[in-house]
């Protein structure tokens, strides 16, 4: 996983836009994946992580 992938999926989350340079930290443990930024904690399912990043693409595409 990247730092932009990790940066779409805590946007998405928290509703606001977070740089990838941003992102502190990733961590994967179990079935669940925390994103560590300045401002919060974020724990998601690695399905809501999955989810939340093919929605993104999904709507790229019907933008272009």
């Amino acid at each position: 996983m990247t730092a932009i992938e990790a940066a779409i999926v805590a946007s998405m989350d928290l509703g606001k836009s977070i740089l990838p340079e941003f992102i502190e930290a990733v961590y994967g443990y179990g079935d669940d994946v925390a994103i560590v930024t300045p401002d919060a904690i974020i724990t998601l399912s690695k399905q809501t992580f999955q989810t939340y990043l093919t929605d993104w693409l999904e709507a790229l595409l019907e933008v272009s």
